[in-house]
Parts: C-alpha cells; structure tokens; sequence
C-alpha cells in the first residue's frame, strides 16, 4: 500500500482548536448537539414563516375577516425582522443560553396561542409573539455559531442553518397543509406541532449548551439604559406601517382614498425620521445605534455584500409564495400539489448553499459568487417573462430552478464574510446584519408583493367580481367563486389570464432585485480571503480594554476550561 493510500485511509485528526479560543474545552459531542439545536430551530423559523400558506383558507372558513387574513402570514416575518436590531443589543448584555431558553419558551407557548385561538385577532396577536421569539432563537444561534465556530468552519455551519431555514420554508405549505386537510388534526395542528419540535431543542439546549456572557465592566441596568430605545421604536414602527400601507389599501381601504394615501404618508415619515436618527446618532451616540452602520462604512464590501444577501431574500420569498399560486390557477392544482411544484426551486437551492459554504473557504475568491448568483436570478427571472397560463410546466420548473441556484449561492456567504473582513469586534454585527438581510428582505419583499398581487390583479380581473368576491377568489378561499369562474369559460379566462399576468410581474421584483446584487457583485473587488487565523489569532470577536481586563479579573477557575476563559475573555463556565 502506497504512503499516500495509508494516509487517504487514516483517520481524519480532530479539528485543533486554539488555545484561548471559547470553544476550548467544550466537549465534541456538545458542539455537536449545539449544531443539530441550531440546525432544528432555523428549521422551525423557516416553518413558522410558511405554514399558514395552506392553511389561510380554514382559518377563513372558521373566522371570516377576509380583510385580516394578510396579516395571519405577514405578521410573523415583520414582527421577527422588527426586533432583530433589539435583541443583538440582548445578546450583549445577558447571557445566551438563558436568552435562548426564554426564546424557545416563547415559541413554544405562541404555537399554543395560535392553534387554540378562538378567533382570528388571537391568531395574528400568537404569529406576532411567535416572530418575537423566532426572531430572539435565531439571533442566539447565529452568535452562537459566530463565537463558536473556527473562521474555516462558519461557512459550512451557516450553510446548513440555512439549508434548514429552506427545508423549514418548503415543508411549512406541505406539513400544514396536511394537516389543514385532515379532518381529525385540523389546521391547529400546523401549530401544534411547532412545540413538540421546540421540547426536542429545549431539551438539547438545556443538556448541551455553555453557559456564555460577553463579559463588561458595565451593569446590566447600565446596558439597558444605553440602548438606542429610539432607534428601536422607528425600526419596528417603519415596518409595521409597511405592513398596514401594503396590506390595507386596496383591502381595508379603498386603493387611493384618503385613509390609504394617508397611511402611506405617515410611513414615509416615520421612515425619514429613523434613518436621520441613525445617520446623524439623534438620542444616542454613533457607537450605540440600533443599525451597525459602523460594520457598513469600515469596509465598502460589507454593504455590497449585505444588498445582494437582501436581493437573494427577495428574490426567495416572491418565488417562494407565487410559484404555487400559479400552478393552482393555471393547473388546477391542489394547495398541497402546488407546494410541490417548489421542489426543483428548493432543490438547487439547498444543494447551491452546501456548495457555496464549502467552496468559499477553498476558493476565497467570493466576488465570483455573487456575480454569478446574480446572473442565474437576472436569467431565471427575465425567462418568467415569458410565462403564460399554456406554458409548458417542465419550463417553468426550470426557471425556478435557476433562480433557486442564484438565492442559493449568495443566501448564506454574507456573515463568513464579513466576520473575516470587519474587525474581530464587529463580528456580532455581521450575525446582525445576515439575519435582517434574510427575514427582514423576505417580510418586505411579500409586503410589497402582496400589494402588488392584490391591487394590479384587481384591474386585470375587470368588473368580473366585487372587491370582496375578487380578494376571497385570490387565495382560493370561496369554492363557489372558482366553480363560477370555471363554468363560464370566457369568465375563466380572464381570471387566469389575469392571474398570470400578474403573478408573471411579481418577477420584475426578483429581475430588479437580480439587477442590483450584480451590480453590488461587479464592484467588489477581486480579493482573495484567509479563512484560516493566524499566529494567536483565535478568529473571533475579543474584548480589549477595561472589558477584557474586567473579565480577567472576574473569571474563576474551572479546570482544563480555565485558561481558555481568560485568555479570551469569555465566561464560558458550564461546559
């Protein structure tokens, strides 16, 4: 046997954690559960933002209020992206595993909210409480992985949280509509099942996650008082008024009277207020502010890569909730058949985002990716252009095949990075803005969508339909509705054509969104980067200063994990 065949058969060593490192002296086994928790409740988060697409008909059929039923889907991914800024400031000041409990907790005791909700208000007040808690779990988790995982490794593990994200996305039409129609589950069960996931990682967080707080010299009441409050206010005020704009004109109000224009104009507003007070630190100062506008002016590339993470959100939430629709319209599929349909777009778009994590580290050279993830969504959705309701299904199962393969090669590569381009410090930040380049790109894209859906498909339809009539006839809640349609084949016509037209300009958001990542991909430079520390480099965040001397001071002894305490300045007590 040759030298190189005995040591293409040897094991591979454990991966060497430096010394001083936090996760020095945490056992393997525990890293390793921490990843499956991680990989588990990215997986219900993305669950949580999809599986009312097929149960808004019963939730209809059992509540009425067709004018609330956007908000039954909506309010989940604009109350998780409302209070990201907040609890990356959380993350700072309390200890994350306790952070994480109270997160999974709250998950699991909205899933409840919701699925024994007596009416339709307490089912939008459990999906607000369920992004709350949604939004504080995947924050934790993506701290978690920034501190934990070797600089070499963040890209692979963000992979697979968002993979799981994915997964989460494209089983929540399917598992919920499964059990919307079974007749002994009911539609409660898509929530239901939401805590019995969250008890398996509640389980995992309470045996194997580390007791960590960054430490600081600061009082936790002096934290809080710190907080840009301000600048919480106007995020989350910004977003729920786009919400109520999108959603209610054209539904609660009327398209162009006074209460919609009006909406509108506050939104605006509010808008200008808060990003003047984050431009110029109004009631705060430039360090403390709720956006780490900082991590985008140190390094150029940061923003572009932040826009293009945005852009590839968007791209996935318009393709993501509009793919099926068409299918159920133009094919006459069921909820759940429609849902399949979205197969060869999450395909490829799982397997791009394993790709993407791997090679990056290999490669390094990351503008490549993004130029070429932006071309694929540019090329996928100028060929939905082309989309009419007699269009072969095998063509537009590419199409979303090649949008799939450009979401997927820049969905996961902005936080690996920018932790390696900005200063160790600001590594926190970078975990920040991955996340509401995601969910908070996803909320505003199906806002947007929404409105567009709802408002241009109106003026298509014609006089065919009352308001009222055409709303319920767009998410298939009146059966009547469609037999009506279907009986009449010049009727039935107009409502698909319409339709297609419609849903085939919702891809303008994804060609604009396509567009402007390669835009933001052409001016990266063309830069090679080291994934690996070097020298004492431990390749995450440190502390320098009156923080690290104070955690110096405070750290205790712990046996083997002691060293690594101090000289990283972390408390990592309890492995």
């Amino acid at each position: 046997m040759s030298v190189n065949e005995k040591e293409a058969k040897a094991p591979k060593a454990p991966v060497a954690i430096p010394a001083g490192h936090p996760r020095a002296g945490l056992p393997v086994y525990k890293w390793k559960l921490m990843l499956v928790a991680g990989a588990l409740l990215s997986g219900i988060n993305g669950y949580d933002v999809s599986n009312v697409a097929n149960t808004q008909v019963a939730i209809y059929e059992a509540f009425g209020r067709i004018e609330l039923l956007p908000w039954v889907s909506l309010a989940y991914s604009l109350v998780n992206a409302a209070c990201i800024p907040l609890f990356r400031q959380f993350t700072h000041i309390f200890e994350l595993k306790m952070l994480s409990l109270v997160a999974i907790v709250l998950v699991m005791a909205s899933a409840v909210l919701t699925g024994a909700a007596p009416n339709i208000e307490a089912i939008i007040v459990g999906r607000a409480l369920l992004g709350v808690g949604g939004s504080l779990s995947y924050q934790v988790i993506l701290t978690y992985n920034v501190i934990f995982a070797l600089p070499a490794e963040l890209g692979i593990v963000q992979a697979m949280v968002g993979a799981c994200f994915a997964i989460g996305l494209l089983t929540g039409p399917l598992i919920g509509g499964a059990f919307t129609e079974n007749p002994h589950a009911t539609w409660r069960w898509a929530f239901y099942i939401v805590v019995v996931m969250g008890a398996v990682a509640l389980g995992i967080n309470i045996a194997a996650y580390p007791r960590f707080k960054i430490p600081s010299p600061k009082s936790t009441s002096t934290h809080l008082r710190e907080i840009d409050w301000l600048g919480c206010v106007l995020h989350m005020a910004t977003l729920v008024l786009l919400g109520f704009a999108c959603i209610g004109g054209g539904t609660t109000w009327p398209w162009g009277s006074r209460s919609s224009i009006a909406i509108y104009v506050v939104f605006g507003l509010v808008l200008v207020a808060y990003v003047a007070q984050q431009t110029f630190s109004l009631g705060t100062t430039p360090e403390r502010r709720i956006l780490p506008i900082t991590a985008l002016t140190t390094k150029p590339v940061v923003l572009l890569v932040t826009i293009c993470s945005i852009c590839a959100a968007m791209s996935y939430g318009v393709t993501l909730y509009y793919t099926p629709l068409y299918f159920a319209f133009t094919r006459g599929e069921s909820p759940v058949s429609a849902a399949v349909r979205l197969l060869p777009f999450i395909g490829p778009f799982i397997v791009m985002i394993f790709i993407a994590g791997g090679l990056l580290p290999r490669i390094r050279y990351y503008m490549v990716f993004y130029v070429t993830g932006s071309v694929l969504l540019v090329l996928g959705s100028g060929l939905w252009q082309l989309v009419r309701p007699d269009t072969s299904e095998s063509q537009v199962l590419g199409f979303e095949a090649l949008i799939g393969l450009g979401c997927g090669l820049i969905w996961s590569l902005g936080m690996p990075i920018a932790s390696v381009l900005l200063p160790k410090s600001m590594s926190f930040d970078a975990a920040m803005l991955y996340n509401m380049s995601q969910l908070g790109a996803v909320g505003v894209a199906l806002a947007i969508a929404g409105a567009v859906y709802q408002n241009v498909g109106r003026q298509l339809v014609g006089e065919a339909f009352t308001d009222h009539e055409y709303l319920e006839l767009l998410t298939g809640v009146n059966s009547g509705l469609l037999e009506r349609a279907s009986a009449n084949p010049a009727l039935a016509l107009v409502v698909v054509e319409a339709v297609t037209a419609v849903i085939v300009r919702l891809f303008w958001i994804v060609f604009a969104a396509g567009l402007l990542s390669l835009a933001c991909g052409a001016l990266m430079k063309f830069e090679a980067l080291d994934f690996v520390p070097r020298g004492g480099e431990t390749g995450k965040p440190v502390l320098d200063g009156a923080a690290a001397e104070a955690a110096v001071a405070e750290a205790g002894t712990n046996g083997d994990a002691a060293p690594a305490r101090k000289e990283s300045g972390y408390d990592t007590a309890d492995r």
